[in-house]
């Protein structure tokens, strides 16, 4: 049993990179509609989903950088969520408002895992993050990868008051 009650199976090796296996052959994404941009893009908190070997869906809260096309997030390659996606590239990431959880957007799609060799993206998400230019939680072992995610389909509900909530009574 792991840190947290996650209990981790073997190590799975690979005769490839990660890159070779996953990247989307000219995958296009669709357009994230521009009136939620600004959820993405607001030190928000991604909810990633990726399907487990048994079935079930495995959630998991995670920093999210977005490039104006795609959602981009890191992890490392001895956490369950990418040996789930290594298995299973379909995601889908749910992302609320920071403040008003009434506004969200959800993608659903492929992740295109490369690999972070000079960990120059998990720095970016500790610069927009944490203020500090560089990730400070890796043991030295760790492999890095960020994930992009090739939108296949974007709900971004505009949902009557969810710019101006009613305030709950006291």
């Amino acid at each position: 049993m792991h840190a947290g009650g996650e209990q981790r199976g073997p190590a799975v090796t690979y005769d490839r990179p990660v890159t070779d296996r996953l990247r989307s052959e000219n995958h296009v994404s669709r357009p994230i509609p521009p009136y939620v941009h600004d959820i993405l893009t607001d030190k928000p908190t991604a909810y990633l989903a990726t399907n487990r070997p048994d079935g079930r869906v495995s959630v998991t809260p995670m920093g999210l950088l977005f490039d104006g096309e795609h959602l981009l997030l890191s992890t490392t390659k001895d956490r369950k969520k990418y040996r789930n996606m290594v298995a299973d590239d379909r995601v889908t990431v749910c992302v609320p408002h920071r403040n008003n959880p009434n506004r969200y957007v959800e993608v659903r799609g492929r992740a295109e895992l490369t690999d972070d060799l000079d960990r120059s993206f998990v720095n970016s998400v500790a610069q927009a993050y944490m203020g500090v230019p560089v990730y400070p939680f890796d043991r030295p072992e760790q492999e890095r990868v960020t994930i992009r995610v090739i939108a296949e389909h974007v709900s971004a509900p505009r949902i009557p008051l969810a710019d101006d909530p009613p305030t709950a009574p006291d």
